[in-house]
């Protein structure tokens, strides 16, 4: 049914909801492919410096996103081989909205997976919100996993 599957990942539990049925989906059809996309804003290193040293604590993981993609795409690998299939995961030094809906239109994809309340407070007042944004500009259909909260 959908070839090319994209799940989009940011190391919160929906997202990784998101990657598990995206896998799901891909095992229960034969040729699908599942390509797992994490994104994160990238800023220079002065950027990091003076907004690490205005914004409080709990709002550091924002300017440190990059550092986290590789952690992000751990756990969605771990994922996939629990599921037992074979994906590919790129991390994308880009708006996340942006770079999903980039990574949908290049990979030709039937279907982007994401979860719908991944931010914290503090990514979603910078940035608003990914999965509204990808539901409105995305060039195929979208599944969002709902947060319980």
């Amino acid at each position: 049914m959908f070839k090319q599957i994209l799940a989009a990942t940011d190391g919160s539990d929906n997202s990784y909801e998101a990657v598990r049925l995206a896998c799901e989906l891909a095992k229960n059809s034969p040729g699908s492919k599942v390509n797992v996309v994490t994104a994160f804003h990238a800023l220079t290193p002065a950027e990091m410096i003076e907004m690490t040293q205005e914004l409080p604590e709990e709002f550091r993981q924002v300017v440190h996103a990059g550092y986290t993609a590789e952690q992000h795409l751990d756990g969605a690998k771990q994922i996939a081989a629990e599921v037992g299939i074979k994906a590919s995961f790129t991390d994308i030094a880009d708006d996340p909205s942006d770079a999903i809906i980039e990574a949908a239109e290049s990979l030709d994809a039937d279907l982007i997976v994401m979860g719908s309340r991944g931010a914290r407070i503090g990514k979603r007042i910078f940035h608003g919100s990914v999965s509204n944004r990808v539901l409105h500009h995305a060039p195929c259909s979208v599944l969002v996993i709902k947060s319980d909260t």
